[in-house]
């Protein structure tokens, strides 16, 4: 008897590890398929080629090439031709906080012409379609000049818009359906999921709000509490809100994407030549995946009233301009550049401080300066600390008697 529990032991025990190595090995694989990019909103119109879809990138040195987006059918029963994100390097090198417009259709049911498209990816917006050539492959688009294939087609009464890898494995999925209880949804897709359990209407969107966090955006969530849909807040392009919810919760996440990190930003004393005509700055660096890209850089402020007002997301400023009390003396779009030497005419008596700030993305090129707070240049709001140096008054020479 006293071999025969001991081997039943061991037997539950054998069962017991390779439940633990299952369980390790399932997380593991789960924690691999990381949200590098979720679907933040999509645009149901009268007609298909008036729809499109917004994703968001989430992490640095994102490469979306050989990925594929795809949605489903009116019952979230059967998956539609997917569209391949090209192996262009195009989509390679992705920033945080990169917002990208996929508009459903080459062309608009308003124009004779193709979409406009906005490929310039260095100030974190990118405007595309999904039958642009070099940039996407695939997909069932129908035939010119309607093209009411079935791919990317948005029905009002469900459907399920995915993004998977080059592997085809699920990375994140925005739907709507009620009753949600679509077979694609709820049998194939297991996590990192949201369903707005409510049915739309021709010219209304489908999106994440309040959308404060990525656990907002993937919490496998089925209802409204983390999703909304509307035809008078659709924000093509722009953080997601409803009446309920402003747009601060997800604006405020957007901006913190968009914004580099600077771990403990530290300027060094400041060292003068011997005329005190140049002030010499050293400074660390923040974080920078991809130095190559120039996209990551610092602004240099210098006051003389030791009053230093943050940079507003979404502003390039001239050298020369005013932040507060504070003149902007250089932008450096280079992170690894952490020395500048300032050439001014130091009065004496005068104390001059110094401040720098790390930003990313350049202007927002199709809209410009002060467009919108996530959109366009994002400054890391932390800053270095403050540094001076005051040109001291030379003592007074004596006059020499006869």
């Amino acid at each position: 008897m006293f071999t025969y529990n001991l081997e039943i032991k061991i037997f539950n025990i054998q069962i017991l590890k390779k439940s633990v190595i299952f369980i390790v090995f399932f997380c593991l694989t789960q924690l691999s398929f990381s949200q590098n990019v979720v679907v933040s909103e999509y645009f149901n119109g009268s007609d298909t080629r008036d729809e499109w879809t917004e994703l968001l990138v989430i992490n640095d040195n994102t490469d979306l090439r050989g990925y594929n987006i795809r949605d489903n059918n009116s019952s979230q029963t059967g998956w539609q031709t997917e569209v391949i994100f090209s192996n262009n390097n195009f989509w390679n090198n992705l920033r945080a906080g990169t917002i990208i417009i996929i508009w459903h259709r080459i062309r608009s049911t308003a124009s004779a012409t193709n979409r406009i498209v906005d490929t310039i990816k260095s100030d974190g917006y990118i405007e595309v379609h999904a039958q642009l050539s070099g940039y996407f492959s695939g997909g069932d688009f129908g035939t010119a000049q309607s093209w009411s294939g079935a791919s990317l087609s948005i029905s009002a009464t469900a459907d399920i818009v995915q993004i998977r890898d080059n592997s085809n494995n699920h990375i994140h999925a925005l739907a709507h359906k009620f009753p949600p209880i679509g077979l694609s949804y709820t049998g194939i897709i297991s996590t990192n999921k949201l369903n707005h359990a409510v049915g739309i209407s021709n010219g209304e969107n489908v999106y994440v709000c309040p959308g404060s966090s990525l656990s907002e955006y993937i919490g496998s969530f089925i209802g409204t509490t983390w999703t909304s849909n509307g035809s008078t807040n659709i924000t093509q392009g722009l953080p997601n809100y409803n009446f309920s919810s402003p747009t601060f919760p997800n604006r405020n996440y957007w901006r913190s994407l968009r914004q580099p990190i600077y771990n403990s930003p530290t300027l060094n004393p400041i060292l003068t030549n011997t005329g005190f005509t140049q002030a010499n700055l050293i400074w660390n660096a923040c974080t920078d995946p991809n130095p190559s890209d120039s996209t990551i850089g610092y602004i240099i402020l210098r006051d003389t009233i030791n009053s230093f007002t943050n940079p507003s997301d979404s502003i390039v400023y001239a050298v020369g301009s005013s932040i507060g009390t504070a003149t902007v003396i250089v932008n450096i779009n280079y992170s690894s550049t952490l020395t500048y030497t300032d050439n001014y005419t130091f009065n004496c008596g005068t104390t001059y401080y110094y401040k720098i700030y790390a930003f990313r993305f350049g202007n927002d090129n199709l809209n410009g300066n002060s467009y919108n707070a996530a959109r366009g240049r994002a400054y890391n709001e932390i800053g270095t600390n403050i540094q001076s140096i005051i040109k001291t008054i030379p003592l007074s020479q004596p006059i020499l008697a006869n």
